[in-house]
C-alpha cells in the first residue's frame, strides 16, 4: 500500500491550492480526481484578490499567459427599475490588483492542476474514492482508479470534493440556509453584443422579477448566460431546461436584445440549492475546504476565491499540525474559525443585497464615511486578505442607512420586501 503525508479529494481550484500548498511546505500529497480534465464547470468571474492569491501559489504567470478575458469591474442592471445601471470598478492602490479574469473553469481548472504536478503533488486522475476509515494512526482510502480498484494510507485528508462533500455526507450533515434555495441554468453561446473598452470584460448582473441573470464576456466571443430563479419557480416549470432558460431570457428586454443572433454552443447545464453549509468542517485527521464547507449565493463571485484561500490557510495549518505532531481536531480549530470570520462579511452583505431598501442604496452609492471603498473590499474578496477597522465601521454605517431606509420606505408605501422571499 502507497503511504503520503497528506491525501486530497478533489481536483478543483480549493483541491489544486491546498495541494500545492502542502507539496511547498515539503509534504508528500496525493490528489485524488474522479473527472479527467478538462472538464466544464461552473463559476467562471474571478475576484480580483485571486489575483494576489495566484502569485503565493505561483500559477499567476500561467493563469495570465492563457489569454482570458480581462475583467476590471461588475455592472449591474436593475430592469425592475427603468434598467437603472450602476457599474463598480475595482479599486487600484490595494494589496490585489484593480483586476482580474473571466475564465473557462474547464481550461482555469486544468491549468492549476498541472501547476500541482509540477510542484510535486501525486495526482491520480481519474480516480474515485470509494471509501475512507480513519484510526488512530491515519486515514486509508478505499480508490477506484483506471487500472481497478487500491488502497493508499495517508495521516491527513483534506476534502475538497466541493458540493459533493465528502466527509460532511458520510459523517455529518448539510444545513441548507433559509431562502438562499436557488436553482441556475446556464450555457455558453457565441456571437453575443459585445461592449468595448474596459466595459468589455465586465460582468453583469441583470436583476429582474424572478430572480437575476449573470452575463460573462469570455474570450474568443464566447459569453457565459446564466439564470438564477428560486425553486418555486423552476417547480412551477413542466417543460425541458432549455425551454426554462429560454423562458427567462425572454422576460428579460436587456438579455434578449443581447442575445439577439448568438448560437448557443453548450447544453444548458442546471446547478441547484445553491446555498449551504456543511459540518463538520474539521474533525480528528481531516479537514475541509471550499465548497465542501459551504456554499453562498454566486452573486458576488466568490467561490473560486474562496476555494483557493480555503485551501491555501488549510495547508498552513496541516504543516504546522506536522511540526507539532498533533492532528486533532482541536488543532484546526483555528483554522475553521478563520474560515467563518471570512465568510461572515459575504454572507451578510448578500441577504443585504437582495433587501429593496438596501439595494437602492447599492445602486445609487455615495462614499460618505467610506462606505464605497467598503464595498469595493468585499466585492473584491479583501476582507479575507485585510479588513481594517475603517472597512469595519463604513459597512456598519452602511447597514445602518439600510435600516433607516427601510423606514422610509416602509412609510412611502414601496416595496421592503427581501427579494429572498419572493
Amino acid at each position: 500500500m502507497e503511504t503520503f503525508d497528506v491525501v486530497v479529494v478533489g481536483g478543483g481550484p480549493g483541491g489544486s491550492s491546498t495541494a500545492t500548498f502542502l507539496a511547498d511546505g515539503g509534504l508528500r500529497v496525493a490528489l485524488f480526481e474522479r473527472e479527467r480534465f478538462p472538464r466544464f464547470h461552473v463559476g467562471e468571474s474571478l475576484m480580483p484578490a485571486t489575483m494576489l492569491l495566484l502569485e503565493e501559489l505561483g500559477a499567476r504567470a500561467a493563469i495570465e499567459e492563457r489569454g482570458f478575458q480581462l475583467k476590471y469591474g461588475a455592472t449591474f442592471i436593475d430592469e425592475d427599475n427603468n434598467a437603472a445601471t450602476q457599474t463598480f470598478y475595482f479599486l487600484p492602490g490595494q494589496p490585489w490588483p484593480n483586476y482580474s479574469y473571466q475564465v473557462p473553469r474547464a481550461e482555469f481548472d486544468t491549468v492549476l492542476l498541472e501547476h500541482a504536478t509540477k510542484r510535486g503533488v501525486t495526482v491520480f486522475q481519474p480516480a474515485t474514492v470509494e471509501g475512507t476509515e480513519f484510526d488512530a494512526g491515519g486515514v486509508t482510502l478505499t480508490v477506484s482508479g483506471e487500472n481497478g480498484p487500491f488502497s493508499v494510507r495517508a495521516k491527513m485528508l483534506v476534502d475538497a470534493t466541493g458540493r459533493d462533500a465528502l466527509l460532511a455526507t458520510r459523517y455529518g450533515r448539510r444545513t441548507r440556509i433559509p431562502n438562499l434555495g436557488k436553482v441556475a441554468f446556464f450555457a455558453h453561446y457565441k456571437g453575443a453584443a459585445r461592449r468595448s473598452g474596459l466595459e468589455e470584460g465586465n460582468i453583469r448582473v441583470y436583476v429582474f422579477r424572478e430572480g437575476w441573470f449573470w452575463w460573462i464576456p469570455l474570450a474568443g466571443d464566447v459569453t457565459s448566460v446564466g439564470a438564477v430563479c428560486h425553486a418555486r419557480t423552476v417547480k412551477q416549470w413542466t417543460g425541458e431546461p432549455e425551454g426554462l432558460l429560454d423562458a427567462m431570457i425572454a422576460r428579460s428586454r436587456s438579455v434578449s436584445e443581447n442575445l439577439a443572433g448568438a448560437v448557443r454552443i453548450t447544453p444548458v447545464h442546471r446547478v441547484a440549492n445553491f446555498s449551504y453549509h456543511n459540518s463538520p468542517v474539521v474533525g480528528d485527521r481531516f479537514v475541509a475546504v471550499g465548497d465542501a464547507i459551504a456554499f453562498v449565493d454566486p452573486i458576488f463571485s466568490g467561490g473560486v476565491y474562496i476555494a483557493l484561500r480555503t485551501g491555501q490557510l488549510a495547508a498552513a495549518a496541516i504543516v504546522q499540525a506536522f511540526r507539532a505532531g498533533d492532528f486533532s481536531a482541536r488543532r484546526f480549530a483555528a483554522y475553521e474559525r478563520r474560515v467563518h470570520a471570512g465568510l461572515a462579511p459575504l454572507f451578510k452583505f448578500i441577504h443585504k443585497y437582495y433587501e429593496p431598501s438596501f439595494f437602492d442604496l447599492f445602486m445609487h452609492p455615495r462614499n460618505y464615511f467610506g462606505v464605497y471603498e467598503a464595498v469595493l473590499n468585499v466585492l473584491s474578496g479583501g476582507n479575507w486578505v485585510t479588513m481594517p477597522w475603517r472597512v469595519r465601521v463604513a459597512l456598519r454605517i452602511l447597514y445602518g442607512i439600510g435600516r433607516l431606509n427601510t423606514w422610509t420606505r416602509r412609510r412611502a408605501g414601496l416595496p421592503i420586501e427581501s427579494r429572498l422571499e419572493w
